[in-house]
């Protein structure tokens, strides 16, 4: 079972397309890339900002956010890491020098594609032929969970930007239980 999906699927399925459409729905989180951390305080024409994306993409594939990049949360599951995030107040405080990038608890953007019985399809279990097969994903696919997972260090904290129904079912039913579970505790 991989560990990772190897970085040519994931520039498949996740061109720059996906990137530019999404960073504009990130409530309140920028994307690390150079083409989307600096939008707004430079001014750069689209071809410019595809330069930029894939020139800092290639960076960070050579890195470790490839390696291994299937994250395991609860009460989610598994998860593909894209790319490192932050959030909007910290860009301001790089951007004027207040902040080292260093400085920034690490938090990921990851996703989840979900096939048509409801099961996550980049996955550890799924072969590499089946990953292989899909097309270019777009970031309102109706089966796209889209999170931030924010490493701490009680573990990962995740925020859920956008997912299929039966996630959000999911998840509110573990958070009422658990809810529940420590109310009875607390009594």
């Amino acid at each position: 079972m991989p560990k990772n999906i190897q970085t040519e699927h994931i520039v498949r399925m996740f061109p720059f397309e996906f990137y530019d459409e999404l960073s504009g729905q990130l409530a309140g989180f920028t994307i690390m890339n150079s083409a989307f951390f600096l939008e707004g305080h430079i001014h750069i024409n689209e071809n410019k900002k595809r330069e930029m994306f894939e020139s800092n993409r290639e960076k960070v594939e050579k890195h470790t956010l490839n390696q291994n990049n299937i994250l395991s949360v609860e009460p989610i599951g598994e998860l593909l890491m894209l790319d490192t995030c932050c959030t909007n107040e910290q860009k301001e405080a790089i951007l004027k020098g207040g902040l080292q990038r260093s400085q920034v608890p690490i938090s990921i953007l990851a996703v989840q594609l979900y096939d048509s019985s409801a099961q996550p399809v980049l996955a550890s279990d799924v072969s590499e032929e089946t990953i292989a097969r899909i097309p270019e994903i777009l970031w309102d696919d109706p089966n796209l969970l889209i999170a931030i997972v924010s490493l701490t260090e009680e573990g990962p904290n995740v925020g859920i930007l956008k997912s299929p129904a039966h996630i959000e079912r999911m998840v509110f039913e573990n958070t009422e239980s658990a809810e529940t579970n420590e109310e009875q505790h607390h009594e």
